[in-house]
């Protein structure tokens, strides 16, 4: 978290960094103390400094959706710190871009999960869009397939407003 703090201009530093966390976040409680340390604000900072940068978008997003993994506490915090919409630009910046894709339909998929309030914040800011969007541009991408497909599925599940 220091070097992503003192290397906020580098690009690749972001998207190692990112790439570190999002490792570190498979393991549940790591979880916890990355987010109790200024993680997430840092995957968040990363993103928002690098929006052209698809390798920072794509490990910012899969940091995020480790984070979130059956973490109502960090669904709450990224939701707060404008994370949402920070996934959402980021797949829309780089449409084309398959892993970006896959990632932030599973950030999407595990910031709605179990959390009513982020279902209807992902689909006022474009995410339900931006996961069929995805899903239509890499249809013979399994990973953008299967996690577009868990996100529809998270994000209308007990949300008639959501049903695509």
């Amino acid at each position: 978290l220091a070097g992503m703090d003192a290397h906020k201009c580098a690009a690749r530093v972001q998207e190692a960094g990112c790439g570190a966390l999002r490792s570190l976040c498979a393991n549940t409680a790591n979880r916890v103390k990355v987010a109790a340390h200024g993680g997430i604000e840092a995957v968040l900072a990363g993103m928002d400094a690098h929006t052209d940068a698809a390798g920072v978008q794509e490990q910012g997003c899969e940091a995020l959706r480790n984070l979130c993994a059956n973490n109502a506490d960090n669904t709450v915090l990224v939701s707060e710190l404008f994370g949402i919409e920070a996934v959402v630009m980021g797949m829309r910046a780089h449409a084309g871009a398959a892993g970006v894709q896959e990632e932030g339909c599973g950030a999407l998929r595990n910031l709605s999960s179990n959390n009513d309030e982020n279902k209807v914040k992902t689909a006022d800011h474009g995410g339900i869009e931006a996961v069929v969007a995805a899903m239509d541009a890499h249809a013979g991408v399994e990973g953008v397939q299967e996690w577009g497909c868990k996100a529809l599925r998270t994000l209308c599940y007990n949300n008639d407003e959501n049903k695509v």
